[in-house]
């Protein structure tokens, strides 16, 4: 699968991975202003889809749970490039047999 961000390509679970090291402040977790809930906000940059989700977790407990979130909405993002973007986990793996 290709990075949206950069030139990496590589299995889903290496991209996930990629994408927390290099490209985790995408995803962008913050307590909103006039709710006072937690939410994440991310959005595609090859079809400008946007997310933005309230969480259960409370406000207090932001930092504690910022990774894991992140983790969460990548994975969304890996089938949101595999649905409606066409990228296959199974392309790596094709490259890498030829």
């Amino acid at each position: 699968m290709q990075c949206p961000y950069c030139n990496f390509n590589g299995h889903r679970m290496d991209l996930h991975a990629h994408l927390m090291e290099q490209h985790a402040e995408q995803v962008k977790v913050f307590v909103h202003r006039v709710t006072g809930k937690m939410m994440y906000e991310f959005q595609c940059p090859l079809c400008e889809e946007h997310w933005l989700k309230p969480l259960k977790k409370r406000p207090s407990d932001l930092q504690a749970y910022v990774r894991e979130i992140r983790m969460v909405a990548f994975d969304l993002f890996l089938y949101h490039l595999m649905l409606d973007h066409g990228q296959d986990a199974a392309d790596a793996e094709n490259q890498d047999a030829t």
